[in-house]
């Protein structure tokens, strides 16, 4: 984050004022679109979608050139942001120092994706390692269509498995809420309006793998809480963790203790999300041998 940053963003954080009007709905728009635009090209056409309701439109990353299809006036514009470093100077997935170091080494790291929505954090993936193996699961149709779309698109089917289906800590099929875009999620008891889909259990796949990313919309603390969690293989986690079926009044510190507990004795917190419709994202990962 620029010097001038900092300064326009400790100014806001003094002033009920400002906060208020950089808050209001034109103004998180304006710098969610202006912002957006500033990750992909060509940025003026997607300063126009932004203005069109509903619109499906692909892109060009800025400094990857891979495409990636945004639909606008959602929250997949959002996720561009926080994902590409564009939300409050906050890149969620750039990894901490140690993490980035073995990663960058491995030249072929092995990552699993749960929650991949439309591909984004993919797109992140192979615009740092190119030659990683990924594994996506995403049981939203609507979702997983367009995802499917830019593994085709970037020519990436063979390092890119897509599997349509939800994950947690059972096997089986799950009543889905589905057509909320990236808030897709398993549904409540009772919920009415759902499909049934395939659930397939974390700890019966291969989860030896560099990194783990999930970001499941409450469907995490299943995983979380699980006894076979300290089993876990993946030498690093990145997770969303939110309010939603959380077991615990503090997600947070139950995050923290359950991912300290089965191992993972390091976790950095990403910056203050909050403003953007996320509980918030950690990183944790083991400590080497």
């Amino acid at each position: 984050m620029s010097a001038n940053s900092s300064l326009v963003r400790s100014a806001i954080r003094r002033s009920p004022a400002l906060r208020a009007a950089v808050r209001s709905h034109p103004a998180q728009w304006s710098i969610a679109t202006t912002r957006g635009a500033s990750a992909v090209r060509p940025g003026p056409r997607f300063v126009a979608n932004q203005l069109r309701s509903g619109q499906v439109r692909s892109y060009r990353l800025r400094e990857s050139g891979l495409s990636v299809a945004i639909r606008h006036r959602s929250r997949d514009v959002a996720i561009l942001n926080e994902i590409f470093g564009g939300t409050g100077g906050c890149d969620s997935y750039s990894p901490p120092p140690d993490v980035a170091a073995w990663l960058d080494r491995a030249g072929t790291p092995r990552i699993m994706d749960l929650g991949a929505n439309i591909g984004l954090f993919g797109l992140y993936v192979f615009s740092r390692w190119p030659a990683a193996q990924l594994t996506a699961y995403e049981p939203d149709p609507g979702n997983a269509a367009l995802l499917g779309r830019t593994v085709t698109t970037n020519r990436l089917e063979g390092h890119w498995q897509v599997e349509r289906a939800a994950c947690s800590n059972r096997r089986g099929t799950i009543p889905f809420a589905a057509g909320l875009l990236s808030e897709a999620r398993i549904a409540e008891p009772g919920e009415t309006g759902t499909i049934d889909v395939p659930m397939i259990d974390l700890f019966a796949e291969d989860h030896d793998v560099d990194l783990l990313k999930m970001d499941i919309e409450g469907a995490e603390w299943p995983i979380l809480t699980d006894p076979r969690l300290p089993e876990l293989r993946a030498r690093a986690v990145v997770l969303e963790w939110h309010t939603r079926g959380c077991p615990d009044p503090d997600p947070h510190a139950a995050a923290v203790r359950l991912l300290r507990t089965a191992g993972y004795a390091c976790a950095l917190d990403v910056g203050d999300l909050l403003a953007h419709g996320t509980d918030g994202v950690l990183w944790a990962w083991r400590p080497r041998p």
